[in-house]
């Protein structure tokens, strides 16, 4: 891929995993703002997960043989328009309908973006350019967070849906000027080879170890912003947002992780660094100093992207058949586990304090560790 097709399609990622989180540092404000309860705040991270969980299941039957190209000009000027509507939803519910259709759109434009990576990029280039995809989609992610916290502290938290739907549409006008491509590539996931592929131990463990630990990440970040104002009320939405930094982390892990794995000798050591640090960062959260959880947030980002960057390499590595129902699955599985994550520990937090919270997410990183251990086990009978 050459270096102009390359920006384009790196600014178009930036721009769409810009939309995605927005509302997460602004949480807190939105119960007050919208007359909402924290649960039902929540929601709208939730919803707009919830198709991204479905999308590598029911897309597969309705976009097939779609240029690339044509599915990301649709899809993001909806997009634009769906982030320009926010500026006129006045109720919860409009809000909440509004982020599940921006989450029905979202898996079209991302798949497009990974298809043209993968088609117009050379064999030998392509785990280079999609390292540089996915770094984009963390900065992407970081960012959402960063300009909502600002924009609504600056200007009042309805213009960064207006901020974001311009970025938008540059991104339409850069899509103009990328070569012609290849179609898209949904794999469509029949009863047989997903029975087949959830039957095999090492993949049916790496998926429950990635649901586990990714759902504690998402609930994490989710309720951040609440702990954050329990503790120090008159914090504002800003100072918040910059408590994501950490997830920047996630940017040279993605790039690097070969490297990253190489240097602990081997994917298993690399998983258990991920783990340590994953839970040095959850421990971390049980204080009430604002620093150290600033601090902090670095180690639980890093072990998090340690683990999902091992794991999602060692899924494709050992896919010789079906390979884009293992990954379809996978996507599937993650994306249900940022959903659930999201939400159900809202409601633990709603009804007990944080430390029982805390505790609980312990719990449930400790199964994760278990499952990584039984498909370290499962990898070596595997060939």
């Amino acid at each position: 891929m050459d270096k102009k097709n390359l920006f384009v399609v790196l600014c178009t990622t930036f721009f769409s995993f810009c939309t995605l989180y927005t509302p997460q540092p602004l949480l807190p404000l939105l119960v007050s703002e919208l007359g909402i309860s924290a649960n039902e705040a929540t929601l709208l991270i939730t919803v707009t997960l919830i198709p991204l969980a479905i999308a590598p299941i029911i897309y597969g039957y309705f976009l097939q043989a779609i240029p690339a190209r044509s599915v990301l000009f649709v899809a993001v000027g909806l997009l634009a328009i769906n982030q320009l509507l926010f500026l006129f939803a006045t109720s919860y519910w409009q809000f909440l309908s509004l982020r599940f259709i921006q989450g029905c759109l979202l898996p079209g434009i991302f798949t497009a973006l990974m298809t043209y990576c993968s088609s117009m990029s050379s064999s030998e280039n392509v785990r280079k350019v999609m390292g540089w995809y996915i770094a984009t989609t963390i900065l992407g992610g970081f960012s959402s967070r960063l300009f909502a916290g600002l924009i609504a502290d600056v200007m009042g938290w309805q213009w960064i849906f207006g901020f974001t739907a311009m970025l938008l549409i540059l991104s339409l006008f850069l899509l103009r000027h990328i070569a012609a491509d290849a179609v898209l590539n949904f794999a469509r996931l029949d009863r047989r080879s997903i029975t087949r592929v959830l039957k095999t131990p090492f993949f049916s463990n790496g998926y429950l170890a990635i649901f586990f630990i990714f759902f504690v990440f998402s609930g994490m970040l989710n309720l951040l912003p609440f702990r954050l104002t329990q503790i120090q009320p008159s914090i504002r939405s800003f100072d918040i947002s910059l408590f994501y930094l950490g997830y920047l982390i996630g940017m040279p892990i993605a790039i690097y992780n070969e490297k990253i794995v190489h240097f602990f000798g081997g994917a298993g050591r690399a998983l258990c660094w991920g783990l340590g640090l994953n839970v040095m960062g959850l421990v971390a959260y049980l204080t009430e100093q604002i620093e150290i959880i600033w601090i902090m947030m670095l180690s639980f980002s890093a072990g998090m992207f340690f683990i999902h960057a091992t794991l999602s390499g060692l899924v494709n590595y050992f896919a010789k058949e079906h390979k884009g129902v293992v990954n379809g699955l996978y996507v599937s599985i993650y994306y249900a586990s940022g959903a659930l994550g999201s939400w159900l520990p809202s409601l633990l937090y709603q009804r007990y304090d944080w430390n029982v919270l805390i505790y609980t997410l312990m719990g449930m990183t400790a199964l994760g560790a278990f499952f990584v251990v039984r498909m370290s086990r499962a990898a070596r009978h595997y060939n």
